[in-house]
């Protein structure tokens, strides 16, 4: 089967790809998303799917960024695609937030999809990861540190982001592109290795393939293997969530005695992990499960843990309440101390309070 005709099954075979939908086609002008963006041009007018194309400027790479804009337009022009750029601030965010510029650049791109997916009541937006890009990923959660989560790497399907081409190589992208003869950008930051990625693209990954030349395609079957393992533990986990869970205004109250006890620990650690995120809680570590654990065990009364998010837990006879947050306990733990201190110096002797 030829490359084009490879490509044309995975999209037709995708679950989010239905008759008479509205899209998002995710389009930075490289090999890849260019590829996914003209597949799409050529076979949504036979299902009545209206695509649209958005184009993320993340202002980072100067005239080339203007240039591969412009590209991704002309193209969208000529394939009579939907065409709608949004500009975002990095750098700011980055300050902000403290955050790399990966971490930043990733952020407002999601969160610029997630916006036009909502004005154009699209049913989904369309990303065209591919296997090298999966290999990537679980390699770069494993630096990072990760457990079954991040090994599963990015999923076909994460909510309204769809992703058809994971089974496809970076070279199927770039012969699909050769096949039609379509221009696509080539970004300078990506041999920049003082990026995490591209490092692992130009560095690690090349290593591993002088030990397993099959490495991308391992890593990305262990990712599906993992992925699978994953919705499983969830599953149970939710189950034991609805069962002795219950929402009471902003809080979220659960049971965690006897019938927590039992539970084996791989449902344990995801049952406390849905009841933080439930009550706003992100970036959720093994160190904090891990903490949140000890406590239950130990069965410390009235003990409470803050969480990124702004989410705080507290422990109290047997069941967890988990909310919003808006004093951190180091914010609290300060604000003690200096009340200690004027405490200290207004009853100082033999001083005068005029």
């Amino acid at each position: 089967m030829d490359v084009e005709k490879k490509l044309e099954e995975m999209l037709k075979v995708c679950p989010a790809w239905k008759k008479g939908t509205t899209i998002v086609v995710a389009c930075s002008g490289g090999a890849d998303s260019l590829a996914l963006a003209d597949l799409v041009a050529y076979l949504a007018p036979g299902m009545d799917i209206k695509a649209k194309v958005l184009h993320v400027e993340h202002h980072l790479r100067g005239a080339e960024a203007e240039a591969d804009a412009k590209l991704v337009e002309e193209f969208c022009h000529r394939s009579r695609l939907d065409f709608h750029r949004v500009d975002v601030d990095v750098p700011k965010l980055v300050e902000e937030e403290g955050l790399s510029v990966e971490e930043g650049a990733r952020k407002l791109r999601y969160q610029a999809l997630e916006q036009y997916r909502q004005e154009v009541g699209a049913s989904a937006i369309f990303l065209a990861h591919h296997r090298d890009d999966q290999a990537e990923t679980v390699l770069l959660n494993l630096v990072r540190g990760t457990g079954t989560r991040g090994m599963r790497g990015m999923l076909p399907i994460n909510g309204y982001l769809v992703r058809p081409f994971l089974q496809a190589t970076r070279k199927d992208m770039e012969d699909y592109c050769a096949s039609r003869g379509l221009t696509y950008c080539q970004d300078s930051t990506n041999s920049d290795i003082t990026y995490k990625r591209n490092w692992i693209r130009k560095e690690l990954l090349p290593l591993l393939e002088t030990v397993n030349p099959n490495i991308k395609k391992q890593l990305a079957q262990a990712a599906t293997l993992a992925a699978a393992d994953e919705e499983y533990l969830e599953s149970q986990a939710q189950k034991f969530v609805q069962a002795f869970g219950r929402q009471v205004f902003e809080m979220f109250d659960l049971g965690v005695a006897e019938d927590f006890a039992r539970l084996p620990l791989a449902i344990k650690t995801r049952v406390l992990r849905i009841v933080i995120t439930k009550a706003g809680g992100r970036e959720i570590s093994f160190d904090h499960i891990k903490e949140l654990l000890e406590i239950i065990d130990k069965g410390i009364g009235n003990k409470a843990m803050d969480f990124p998010g702004k989410t705080r837990v507290v422990y109290l006879n047997g069941r967890l309440m988990a909310g919003p947050n808006t004093n951190s306990r180091s914010e609290e733990r300060q604000k003690k101390i200096e009340q200690k201190e004027r405490q200290r110096n207004e009853c100082k002797p033999g001083e005068s309070s005029h």
